[in-house]
C-alpha cells in the first residue's frame, strides 16, 4: 500500500508503545483527551523520523530491492516536499504539549528527542562508531517516555526510567542486530557502516543468508541480557502494587515470552536457511513486547485498546505477516510432534 510505504503505518505500534508506556507509569488511568494528544505528538514525531530517514537515506534506498515501490524512490513526491512535511513535525507538537499542561522540561524533553533523531539520521550509517549512534537513536526514542510523564505534569518516576532504559536497548538491537542484518548485502555494498558490518558481519554468497561472527553474537546477546534483566527488575520491584495473583499470572505471561526470545536467539545470531528471517522478525517482536506485557493489568483500557488496534494494524500492512506465521505454526507442530516419534520408537521393543 503506497500510504503505508510512505508514512510506515506498520511502524505506528511501536512509535506509539513509548510515550504511552511512559505516561502509565505515572498516571495509569489517563483520560481520552491526554491519549489522543500523546498520540497526535507521537505521529508527528514518527513522521519526523521516517520522512527524515528517507530524504538522507534516498541514495542507498535507491539500490534497495525492497524499497522500490517507495513513492519517494520512484520520484512520485519530490525530496523537499518530504523534507518540508519532516521539519515542520516538531512546531505542531507544541500546541498539543501545552493542551496537556506540559511544563519547559516536557517542551525541553521532546526538542531534544527530535535533535537526537535528526543526528541520527544524519550520521547513522556515516558513523565510523555505528554502536554509538544505535545509541542516539535509542535516546531518542525513551525521550518520548519521559515527555509523555512530563507533559502531564508529573516528574518521571523509577518505572518510567525503566521503560525508557528498555526502549533505548531495544534500539541497540532492532538497529545494530536485526536491522543491520536484515539491510546487510544493500549497506555493505553501497558503502554504509552499521554495527553489524563493523562487527565482521558479511553475505553468505552460497546460502544467501547473513554470516554473524562471534563478536556480533555475542554483542546482540550481551544487549538481551539487558533487556531481559530490566523485565525481571520491574516485576520484582513491582512498582504497578499488584497482588500475589496478579504478579504471579503476569510473571508467567511475562517469563513465556521470555522463554520463546531465549529459543529464537540463536536463529537470529546463527542463520542457517530460508526460514532465519521470519524467525528474526518474530524474534525482534517478541523482544519489544516483553517489557509492555508487565503492563497489561495496570494499563488503562483506552492504552491497552489503542495498543491492540495499533499491533492488528501492522499485521495487516506488514507484508511479511502471512510468511511469519506460517513458518510460526510449523515449528510448533514440529515441537510437538518430535517428542510423540521419539516416545513411539523409544517404546518399539529392540531385538532380543
Amino acid at each position: 500500500m503506497t500510504a503505508d510505504r510512505f508514512i510506515r503505518i506498520h511502524f505506528l505500534s511501536f512509535s506509539a508503545l513509548w510515550p504511552l508506556l511512559g505516561a502509565t507509569s505515572v498516571h495509569p488511568r489517563i483520560t481520552t483527551g491526554e491519549l489522543f494528544a500523546l498520540l497526535g505528538v507521537t505521529f508527528c514525531f514518527h513522521l519526523y523520523t521516517m520522512l527524515l530517514n528517507d530524504v538522507i537515506d534516498l541514495p542507498i534506498d535507491r539500490t534497495q530491492p525492497k524499497r522500490q515501490q517507495d513513492p519517494l524512490v520512484r520520484g512520485t513526491i519530490q525530496p523537499w516536499q518530504v523534507l518540508a512535511i519532516a521539519l515542520v513535525q516538531p512546531l505542531l507538537t507544541v500546541p498539543m504539549t501545552i493542551w496537556l499542561g506540559g511544563t519547559l522540561r516536557a517542551h525541553v524533553t521532546l526538542a531534544a528527542g527530535f535533535a537526537l533523531m535528526g543526528a541520527y539520521n544524519l550520521w547513522g550509517k556515516r558513523c565510523r562508531y555505528p554502536p554509538l549512534t544505535d545509541a542516539i537513536q535509542g535516546l531518542a526514542w525513551a525521550s518520548l517516555a519521559i515527555y509523555a510523564a512530563q507533559a502531564l505534569g508529573a516528574a518521571p518516576n523509577a518505572l518510567t526510567w525503566m521503560v525508557a532504559a528498555y526502549i533505548a536497548g531495544f534500539t541497540l538491537l532492532f538497529n545494530g542486530v536485526h536491522g543491520s542484518l536484515r539491510d546487510l548485502g544493500n549497506d555493505f555494498a553501497s558503502g554504509a557502516r552499521t554495527t553489524a558490518i563493523v562487527l565482521g558481519a558479511r553475505i553468505d554468497a552460497r546460502r544467501g543468508v547473513p554470516q554473524v561472527p562471534r563478536a556480533l553474537a555475542v554483542y546482540a546477546s550481551c544487549v538481551l541480557i539487558g533487556l531481559i534483566g530490566i523485565q525481571v527488575a520491574v516485576l520484582f520491584r513491582n512498582d504497578f502494587g499488584y497482588g500475589p495473583v496478579v504478579w504471579t499470572a503476569t510473571a508467567l505471561g511475562v517469563g513465556a515470552l521470555n522463554v520463546l526470545i531465549v529459543l529464537l536467539h540463536p536463529k537470529v545470531v546463527r542463520p542457517r536457511g530460508s526460514d532465519w528471517e521470519s524467525a528474526f522478525r518474530l524474534h525482534l517482536f517478541v523482544v519489544m513486547m516483553g517489557l509492555p506485557a508487565a503492563f497489561v493489568p495496570y494499563a488503562g483500557a483506552n492504552v491497552l485498546f489503542t495498543l491492540i488496534v495499533l499491533n492488528a494494524l501492522a499485521l495487516v500492512f506488514f507484508g511479511s505477516t502471512p510468511a511469519i506465521a506460517a513458518w510460526a505454526w510449523s515449528s510448533i507442530r514440529a515441537g510437538i510432534r518430535l517428542p510423540h516419534r521419539k516416545a513411539f520408537v523409544t517404546g518399539i521393543p529392540g531385538p532380543d
